[in-house]
């Protein structure tokens, strides 16, 4: 991978690159960010360019040369990534990495760890790798990769170069989905709408449940009303229990008021996210104001953050269905 086919993050690239031209890497990184945006295929990039037997002419990796091969048959011996399934990162796998730094690289011009989920290290862990932070050596590079860098010890913080990265633009994961992924524009734009910002989650919501599911939201949406309680209960009973699964339906539930709000002001199919379900979206467009369509958006949105504190469910979906404006 290298950074020219990297969606967005351009500003990383940017700061990763100028340290490359100034010949300024630090000897230590920290990728954080939410998960699943990519913060370990930047910090792979990054890899890869620093080793690329051609780099100087850009300042990237050109994916031909020998490093670059090795790199990306994942056998560069020199390139060690630190991937757990397990709760924590024991010492052990801290002081592995350190045996390995007492030599030379082998072949590319620098020996980089990284260490994915850096934030399982547990107290040992992070102590020992303290150690090899505060006696940096010039042929090695470690690269920390974590959505939760605050459960590193400060001290491991400030001895790393911060690299944040941030969740794409809806456009630059729609552009993922139709160049690579062959996708029509408006399913494209539905996924990455409901992505949060990552390629990853965009790809595993494109399935037949996903589309299921959207239109049986749909139905139940269409048919809610303050008249009928019960099909207020079945909205709220239908984003179900989960966490995960509800924070993707309210996400989805938002698309459609966004979408309401759009057509009222400007009419236009062509500007919204669900246009292949245009009459559901025009009627809500055209029964609600503007005011009240906000409120909507507001209240889905309250709703998303009153789940995330774990609290009951049932009750907060049943109480945002009957303030909804339907």
């Amino acid at each position: 991978m290298s950074f020219a086919n990297i969606y967005g993050h351009q500003k990383q690239i940017g700061m990763l690159q100028k340290a490359m031209a100034q010949e300024r890497v630090g000897h230590s990184y920290l990728f954080s960010g939410p998960d699943a945006i990519g913060k370990k295929t930047l910090a792979m990039a990054f890899t890869q360019a620093l080793n690329c037997e051609n780099a100087a002419e850009r300042y990237d990796s050109c994916g031909n040369c020998s490093s670059c091969r090795k790199m990306i048959h994942r056998n560069h011996p020199d390139i060690h990534v630190l991937e757990t399934q397990a709760q924590f990162i024991r010492i052990d796998a801290i002081r592995n990495i350190q045996e390995q730094m007492t030599f030379k690289p082998l072949e590319g011009r620098r020996r980089v760890f990284i260490i994915d989920d850096a934030d399982k290290m547990n107290e040992q862990s992070a102590n020992a790798l303290l150690k090899t932070l505060e006696e940096p050596s010039a042929d090695n590079i470690i690269m920390l990769v974590t959505a939760r860098p605050y459960w590193l010890p400060q001290t491991i913080l400030s001895r790393c170069r911060h690299v944040r990265v941030n969740p794409l633009a809806v456009e630059t994961v729609a552009q993922f989905l139709i160049e690579q992924q062959q996708m029509d524009a408006s399913k494209a734009l539905l996924l990455a709408s409901l992505s949060g910002g990552s390629i990853g989650q965009a790809i595993e919501l494109d399935s037949e449940d996903m589309i299921a599911y959207r239109t049986e939201l749909s139905r139940l949406l269409s048919t809610a009303s303050l008249r009928n309680p019960m099909s207020l209960l079945a909205l709220a009973s239908f984003l179900g229990q989960d966490k995960k699964e509800i924070k993707q339906g309210l996400k989805l539930l938002n698309t459609y008021f966004r979408d309401a709000l759009v057509y009222k002001e400007t009419a236009q199919a062509s500007m919204i996210i669900n246009s292949d379900d245009l009459p559901v979206i025009a009627s809500l467009a055209c029964r609600l104001n503007g005011e009240q369509i906000l409120q909507n958006i507001t209240l889905v949105e309250k709703s998303n953050e009153t789940i995330e504190m774990n609290v009951n469910k049932s009750l907060t979906l049943e109480a945002m269905a009957f303030n909804l404006h339907l």
